[in-house]
């Protein structure tokens, strides 16, 4: 499983294009943000901090989306998925080798973005912020999950990235509409990011399943 790890990993960071999605939504929400102020004052933002946290979170959660359709769509589009499953790693270990090396990167970034957000804006609240990060875990494990899943049943990369979006977007629209009640407190959140674990674990476990099958 290591093996398959580190091989993994190699193939993600010798392609500097693999940055730029996480690098995008940052600077696209900063500079929207700042247009916002400069056009209109900062009266504006007051009371949308926490709504702008949680949304910054939720739109680094889909940039794991391409590595997770990547892992097993990629893998039988370059005709290497056969060859990979009679190498002498256990099947199981192959699966969860190449999870491991996709799901660091989401949650590593969202949280990034969203503590930098958070030191940038004092005024938001430790509840507020909490929510924001536990939505933001949440939108991480839904969309990884649901992109591995396609990942195991198409041919093709493009195919998997673009049924992608049947979570993200939903996943963008949740946020716009159901914001408000989602950074009233942490028990909305926590309910949602317990929910977002039982379905990442039944997809990875279904997903499990599909691999060792095949």
């Amino acid at each position: 499983m290591l093996h398959v790890f580190k091989h993994e990993m190699r193939l993600i960071f010798r392609d500097p294009r693999f940055w730029i999605p996480f690098i995008i939504p940052p600077v696209i929400l900063a500079a929207s943000q700042a247009i916002a102020v400069s056009r209109y004052g900062g009266q504006i933002m007051q009371g949308m901090e926490g709504y702008m946290m949680l949304l910054l979170g939720c739109l680094m959660a889909p940039m794991g989306s391409p590595l997770a359709a990547d892992s097993f769509a990629g893998e039988r589009e370059r005709n290497s998925l056969e060859l990979l499953q009679l190498s002498p790693i256990a099947p199981v270990k192959l699966f969860w080798g190449k999870l491991l090396a996709v799901l660091p990167f989401p949650v590593a970034f969202s949280l990034l973005a969203e503590f930098a957000y958070w030191f940038s804006h004092p005024e938001i609240s430790t509840t507020v912020a909490m929510a924001s990060i536990l939505g933001a875990f949440s939108a991480v494990l839904l969309t990884t999950s649901f992109s591995l899943m396609l990942s195991l049943r198409v041919k093709t990369v493009r195919a998997a990235a673009h049924l992608s979006l049947f979570v993200v977007v939903p996943l963008l629209l949740l946020v716009q509409l159901g914001h408000e009640a989602f950074l009233q407190g942490l028990f909305v959140p926590s309910v949602f990011f317990v929910l977002s674990v039982v379905v990442c674990a039944a997809a990875i476990f279904g997903g499990m399943r599909k691999f060792v099958s095949l």
